[in-house]
């Protein structure tokens, strides 16, 4: 059976993705999946620009990277303990695979090394900040004339003239536009997220009006469906998970989370201007006029560590830090695109950013306390207190828990249970009265007892997600810890304090040097750049949209080109720094910056206006002569082929098969189990056991901000087609709704009509075969699976 099964699907598909082996082995391989890697996580350290690399290596030469061929798998792997790279933390599988794949096809790498970067260059400082001012990116956006061309016959849009041009220079042109078919199906997949069904492609092939592309676009962007499209593509950006990477008992899961989510859709599909989209998630709670809160949720489900609290002052605060440096690296590289994180322990050793800057956030978010807010209006006063006395509860009820087990370790902790527990009671009963005069408004869980019901696991079951009336979100509070008692580290909270830090010397919290002020980054300010109220978070959001509009604009236009494209403008989309690449196209990228500033900071104008284009309407088939020229297609002379994201090619075989749950919002579900017929953006994202099938398609690492999507190809992919008991749910209610017409069966899941030499292959199937297995393959096929 599956030898016939996959003599079926070749047959079918006719062009299947090359071998493995030819893929690997292409230059194509290295660029997009090799090189990429290397920048984010090793020139740092292991660059030619570096006068004393690590190790000596230079991996950023071709004669530099032969050297490790040998041992890079070893180091990846982390079997080794003396040979873990990065140091940061362990690369996700999927990419360790793609370096397993390229080694064993031969490691070919198209670079040409010169004969400069053998020899040791000058030593390399960090950039200052009077020469950081001038770098290419920090400059001012402005809209720029259209070159002229020597052809403008392609033209459509401003966009295409910058394309054209630079396809000129090369003796190349844009491809063939697209056929109607192909158009249709490609702004369904990009603006919704699914394929449209058989009606819908006939109805707009048979729409003759100068217009229907265009009206096409607007019906789409009108759909509820788009801010479930595009507000998945920001959660990549803001790391949406639902837990913490482990799961001790100091780091629970997010409840709530879901309404984060849920809220950043809502956002998308009201075209919340950019600017205004951001400030709501750092500084909702101390912006005016602001009654909803659940855009803190960026803030308020981030990722931390497990804090034993019988371990020493010491390395508590140094979990701390940790939690405070995850947030600064999410803000930069999420929003600026700057590796701020990397000037923890000393000057940035590339870009214009000195450790007292990074300091001076980590003080913004060491006056953040993440905190469940509930989703109504209440008494500021009341709810600060509530929320200090929600986070006291929670750490005591652990400390108790922690010292009357059985494995603890703190000698003589009677005493101190006996008082943990006196401050519980007081707790509760200062809490009762006032819960009590809200009665419509509270559950009846919190006055059956405060401590358990926010203790998560509690002691009472609560369901998780939870559809309790609350929210992961933070507040302004201080943290800082309290080591008198040499066996109990104590984390404390001080409810309206700022908190200024010190520079830590090596990044070691033993070490602390001069305290600085809360402040933005220097080399994009402009004068004063230290925060003057409460966290600074509303300090720092204004600042992004004033002092550094114009990286913040080149940023998220450049995330929205690759989201269309499938390759960005800036190939390093979250580090425009001096180790990240510069743009292919620098005017076209800085004219959509200007313009989109223009235009409101409108996500849905970017989008018609980089959909109406000729370079976006353009057919995706290959063609010698360009290739010849541009084999990664930087130059943009084709629609990039690529397969679809998990998502899209799950929720597009929900909707065919008739079976999609178009329910929108709400708490997350299992994805895992068979019966899960929502769509995939209301699946649960765990940061601990991520979902089998988002993991086998690259869903991005939800502890981290994501540059992009990673794609591969593998043999656990097509052995989830052929054997997951959700494909064969999927195949067999196909099967049914087509009622025995192989013709039905290829409208529904293909949105066409088979051509007669299918339906030949198909009654010749079906003498041996059955519906639902032929359904399934069509459900296998690269037409299916990639983008139109």
């Amino acid at each position: 059976m599956f030898r016939r099964w996959l003599t079926l699907v070749l047959t079918l598909v006719g062009t299947l993705c090359l071998p493995l082996s030819a893929q690997t082995a292409s230059p194509d391989f290295f660029e997009n999946k090799i090189r990429p890697v290397l920048a984010a996580n090793c020139y740092r350290c292991h660059s030619s620009q570096i006068a004393s690399p690590m190790a000596g290596l230079r991996l950023d030469t071709k004669a530099g990277l032969q050297r490790v061929t040998s041992r890079l798998l070893t180091a990846l792997r982390y079997t080794d303990p003396n040979l873990q790279m990065p140091p940061t933390g362990k690369l996700p599988d999927n990419i360790i695979a793609d370096f397993e794949q390229w080694i064993a096809a031969g490691a070919v790498d198209p670079r040409i090394d010169s004969p400069t970067t053998t020899a040791s260059p000058a030593p390399l400082k960090g950039m200052s900040i009077e020469d950081g001012r001038k770098w290419w990116a920090f400059q001012p956006v402005r809209e720029t004339i259209a070159p002229i061309l020597k052809d403008a016959s392609s033209v459509e849009t401003k966009i295409d003239s910058f394309i054209v041009a630079k396809l000129e220079e090369k003796g190349l042109k844009l491809s063939p536009r697209a056929d109607a078919r192909t158009l249709v199906q490609r702004a369904y997949v990009d603006l919704v997220g699914f394929k449209p069904t058989f009606d819908e492609v006939e109805a707009f092939v048979n729409d003759k009006s100068p217009d229907a592309y265009e009206n096409l676009l607007d019906k789409l962007m009108a759909s509820p469906h788009y801010g479930e499209r595009w507000g998945r593509h920001w959660l990549d950006v803001a790391r949406y998970g639902e837990d913490n990477p482990t799961s001790e008992a100091t780091n629970p899961g997010y409840p709530f989370a879901w309404r984060y989510r849920d809220w950043v859709i809502e956002a998308f599909n009201k075209d919340l201007p950019y600017d205004r989209f951001v400030k709501l998630q750092l500084a909702a709670d101390l912006m005016s006029g602001v009654p909803d809160k659940r855009a803190l949720g960026y803030l308020g489900t981030a990722p931390i560590y497990h804090k034993d609290r019988r371990l020493s002052q010491e390395v508590v605060n140094g979990f701390l830090a940790d939690d405070w440096d995850e947030r600064v690296d999410a803000v930069s590289r999420g929003l600026l695109g700057l590796t701020v994180a990397c000037a923890r322990c000393h000057d940035h050793k590339f870009d214009a950013i000195p450790t007292k800057d990074y300091y001076g956030l980590v003080g913004m978010f060491a006056s953040t306390m993440r905190a469940q807010r509930p989703m109504y209006d209440v008494d500021p006063e009341f709810e600060t207190r509530f929320l200090w006395v929600q986070n006291r509860l929670f750490d005591l009820r652990y400390a108790v828990d922690l010292l009357t087990n059985e494995a603890s370790t703190v000698v003589n902790s009677a005493p101190r249970v006996q008082k943990w527990r006196a401050e519980i009671e007081a707790l509760r009963r200062e809490m009762e009265p006032l819960l009590t005069s809200f009665p419509f408004r509270y559950p009846p869980e919190l006055l059956a007892g405060l401590d358990r019901y926010w203790t998560f696991p509690p002691a009472r079951p609560v369901a998780w997600p939870s559809p309790l009336p609350f929210m992961n979100a933070v507040f302004d509070a201080a943290q800082d810890t309290d080591g008198s008692d040499p066996q109990f580290t104590e984390i404390i909270y001080k409810p309206g304090v700022s908190r200024d830090f010190p520079v830590l010397l090596h990044g070691n919290v033993a070490t602390p040097g001069d305290i600085v002020p809360r402040h933005f980054l220097t080399v994009l300010s402009n004068g004063d750049s230290t925060f003057g109220k409460g966290s600074g978070r509303l300090d720092f959001a204004n600042r992004l949209f004033t002092d550094s509009s114009a990286l913040v604009a080149r940023v998220i236009v450049n995330r929205i080109w690759e989201w269309h494209f499938g390759r960005p403008l800036v190939a390093t989309p979250s580090d425009f720094g001096v180790q990240g690449e510069k743009p292919s196209h620098p005017e076209l990228l800085d004219d959509l910056a200007a313009r989109f500033i223009v235009h409101g900071w409108s996500f849905k104008w970017l989008n018609r206006e980089i959909m109406l284009s000729a370079v976006y309407r353009q057919s995706s088939r290959s063609r010698p002569d360009a290739e010849r020229i541009d084999q990664i297609n930087s130059l943009y002379w084709r629609m990039n082929p690529r397969r679809l994201d998990v998502e899209s090619y799950r929720d597009s075989m929900l909707r065919a098969a008739g079976t999609l749950d178009e329910q929108m919002y709400g708490p997350s579900e299992d994805l895992d189990r068979a019966a899960s017929v929502r769509r995939t953006v209301y699946g649960r994202v765990s940061r601990n056991r991520l979902s089998n099938v988002l993991k086998l398609y690259d869903f991005p690492d939800p502890a981290q901000t994501s540059p992009g999507r990673d794609q591969t190809t593998t043999s656990l992919q097509q052995l989830f087609v052929m054997n997951s008991a959700f494909i064969r749910q999927q195949a067999a209610a196909l099967a049914k709704s087509a009622s025995g017409d192989v013709s039905a069966l290829y409208r529904k899941a293909l949105s066409r009509n088979p051509s007669q030499a299918e339906l030949d292959l198909a009654a010749q199937y079906l003498t041996t075969g059955t519906l639902e297995q032929y359904a399934q393959v069509l459900l296998s096929t690269n037409e299916e699976i990639f983008w139109p």
